[in-house]
């Protein structure tokens, strides 16, 4: 709130200062666009509305212009009170209480306005996500104002009003993250990733081991977990859409209930977790490990932070036991999640928030934390590995686990790092000012914006640091707790160094909105109270706000109009309704009519000494036998000599009848992947002994001549 709103009753300005009268008059002003905003909104509802009507076009046309008038009049009228109004609030020191008044007054008006809109749009059947986000900020607004409102009645009258507004506007906020991430449900089927958590699903549900009976370069955690599910709802790609967005709204929450802890606050914490909820709703990789093993992780940091609080050696036992189930799912994530542990625990011994003992009980203490958390986590692990190292070999596990990862995979999946300025020839490329500002900053943002973050973060720590040290103020335990997601949020920020695109970049994006809030957080409450110190603070905002939240929204809006989640795209029963690609569909149904046997098929590209991707997701969708251990052809693996005879021996000893060649070529990225391996054993016996029937879509259907 701004001084000016500050009343001492019966003490006004002798001469009130300039400021005050240009903060007054800059207020007006934007009162007057906020104004100008609802007319707008005002006017487009009734354009909207009678297009329901059937009143006569001369009538409509007539009430229109009487509409127009009325609109005009009133705007001007908001204008000349709205200016004599603050005016003569700058003597009596309360012109921000009254901004608050007028502008509560045209948000409950806006807020009436959407919320008709919103209801023509249910009649229409075309609810707009854009219009659910303005109805949801203006209530925001109002909520706002009435909290300005309140405080000043506290300030002046000592009385404290209810809370339940803020309860309604926290249980909304909570219900409203996990409806969006539901919303895209029905988004088409990605054919390589999910098309990897589906196959490896199914195979090991039909006793397959991993690594033993196919390649593969993940933890087989989430395997197992979909092959479960599979055994009990039955093997459709809902089930295990089904079953990744109860995890990420999971992950929402859990990153709710950490970020409360941190800030210190339930309302603060709604920030971080709208942002999360949003990014994670846009994130349409369905079937990606990476979200249980973070849901996994962020919920270790969450019991360890509870350690911080109350010094129960539990919490920490449990934090083991969840870091220990994170390598499950990914090793990475299970390392960096223990890291951010250790972090915690050894700032916790250097830089005690209130312990005065000394140094010897506590590294003591140090040591029965690292043993409580460390312990099981290492059971687990060990026996978890060491299952699959009996079933597959230990030499093979890993080769594919940690060898590959460190050394092929990086040559031939690599992608550049923005550079350190901005590309601002694509400025002048095609598409809308939306489109080319994505494609000029988008990536260069959301690789830069978390080193900043992480470097502010780490500079306020240290200072936070020194100043324990040299005896002044205590290390706090919320200091404590950010220097862990800092070193988690490094963490997640390496792994998508590996490959850095906007989905591998997500992991470090969850953390950053949980570290800008914090850092938030700790301005002085009455900076807030000066608009020159807090108007730079609120323009700097604007870039992660439209990146984290209103650049995500707007793509789940477009996601969600084009695939609503009650609409059915397939009718492929091991679909559950969710849309395939074109010629997908055509491929299985033929497929099933030509060979009822159900005879083993392999899914692969016109060529295989150079490759990229295949489907791997029509293994699932035709619920066949897989020819060979790599459904998966990998840059790299499959182009080799040693494994294409391998693939050649497996399909003379199989024989698949069927062969679904997708005829995608190579993107040509900037590694090694583009490269022509020049080995061709695979695709002479295909030659030699296939040919083509049918094509379809992206797809060509291939069958086995007889000899």
């Amino acid at each position: 709130m701004s001084s000016l709103s500050r009343r001492n009753p019966g003490q006004e300005f002798a001469q009130p200062p300039v400021s005050a009268y240009i903060l007054a008059y800059g207020l007006w002003l934007f009162t007057f666009l906020v104004g100008l905003l609802v007319a707008f909104a005002v006017r487009d509802l009734y354009q909207m509305a009678m297009v329901f009507t059937t009143w006569d076009r001369y009538a409509v046309h007539l009430f229109n212009q009487f509409g127009v008038v009325a609109l005009v009049v009133a705007l001007t009228a908001l204008v000349v009170a709205t200016e004599a109004y603050y005016r003569h609030g700058v003597p009596k020191r309360n012109v921000f209480t009254r901004f608050a008044r007028v502008l509560g007054l045209l948000a409950l008006i806006l807020a009436t306005t959407q919320t008709l809109r919103l209801a023509l749009e249910v009649i229409a059947g075309a609810v707009n996500l854009i219009s659910v986000l303005i109805l949801i900020i203006v209530l925001l607004v109002y909520a706002w104002t009435r909290t300005v409102l309140q405080r000043d009645s506290v300030v002046s009258t000592g009385v404290q009003q209810s809370a339940t507004l803020t309860w309604v506007v926290r249980a909304v906020m909570l219900v409203g993250g996990a409806v969006l991430i539901v919303l895209p449900i029905k988004f088409p089927i990605n054919l390589y990733d999910e098309g990897l958590a589906l196959v490896n699903g199914m195979r090991i549900l039909n006793g397959d081991v991993p690594f033993r009976d196919y390649w593969a370069i993940y933890p087989p955690g989430q395997s197992y977990a979909l092959a479960a599910l599979f055994a009990v709802a039955g093997e459709t790609v809902l089930v295990e859409r089904i079953y990744d967005t109860l995890v990420r709204i999971a992950l929402a929450l859990v990153i709710y209930v950490l970020a409360a802890r941190l800030l210190r606050s339930w309302q603060w914490a709604l920030a971080p977790y709208t942002a999360a909820a949003v990014l994670l709703a846009a994130a349409t990789f369905y079937g990606y490990a990476v979200f249980p093993a973070l849901l996994l992780g962020f919920a270790t940091l969450a019991l360890a932070f509870r350690y911080v609080d109350d010094s129960r050696r539990r919490w920490l036992i449990g934090a083991g036991v969840l870091t220990g189930f994170t390598t499950f799912f990914r090793l990475d994530l299970g390392f960096y999640t223990a890291a951010s542990v250790a972090a915690l625990l050894i700032l916790t011994w250097l830089l005690p928030p209130d312990d005065s003992r000394g140094w010897r009980p506590r590294t003591q203490r140090l040591l029965l934390d690292v043993v409580a958390a460390a312990t099981p986590a290492l059971l687990l692990i060990v026996a978890f590995y060491g299952y699959l190292a009996g079933m597959a070999g230990f030499g093979v596990m890993v080769d594919n686990l940690l060898i590959f990862p460190a050394t092929t995979f990086r040559a031939v999946r690599w992608l550049p790092y923005p550079a350190l300025t901005p590309d601002w020839s694509i400025w002048s490329g095609p598409g809308g000012v939306d489109v080319r500002l994505e494609r000029m900053l988008g990536d260069y943002l959301r690789f830069y914006i978390p080193l900043l973050v992480y470097g502010l973060s780490t500079l306020l720590l240290v200072g936070s640091a020194v100043r324990s040290l040299r005896g002044g103020t205590r290390f706090a335990r919320t200091d404590v707790m950010a220097a862990s997601l800092v070193v988690m949020g490094i963490g997640m920020f390496v792994q998508a160094l590996s490959r850095y695109d906007e989905i591998h970049v997500l992991p470090a994006s969850l953390v950053v909105v949980i570290l800008i809030t914090w850092l938030v957080r700790q301005i002085p409450a009455g900076q807030w109270d000066r608009p020159l110190a807090a108007t730079p603070v609120i323009v700097l905002l604007i870039v992660p706000v439209m990146l984290y939240f209103v650049g995500p929204y707007v793509k789940l809006s477009e996601y969600v109009r084009r695939h609503p989640p009650t609409a059915c795209f397939s009718t492929l029963p091991r679909a559950g309704c969710v849309m395939t690609l074109p010629g997908q569909e055509e491929i299985v149904q033929i497929l099933g009519h030509q060979s009822p046997d159900h005879g083993p098929i392999f899914s692969g590209l016109l060529r295989h000494d150079n490759v990229f991707i295949n489907d791997v997701s029509i293994y699932f969708l035709a619920g066949r036998p897989i020819a060979t251990r790599y459904h998966e052809l990998h840059p790299g693996v499959t182009t080799t000599r040693a494994v294409q005879e391998e693939m050649v021996a497996e399909f003379a000893t199989q024989e698949p009848e069927w062969l679904v060649l997708l005829t995608w070529g190579n993107p040509n990225e900037p590694n090694a992947s583009r490269f022509n391996s020049g080995v061709a054993l695979l695709d002479n016996y295909i030659r030699e002994n296939y040919r083509k029937t049918l094509t379809t879509g992206a797809y060509e259907l291939w069958r086995r001549q007889s000899p």
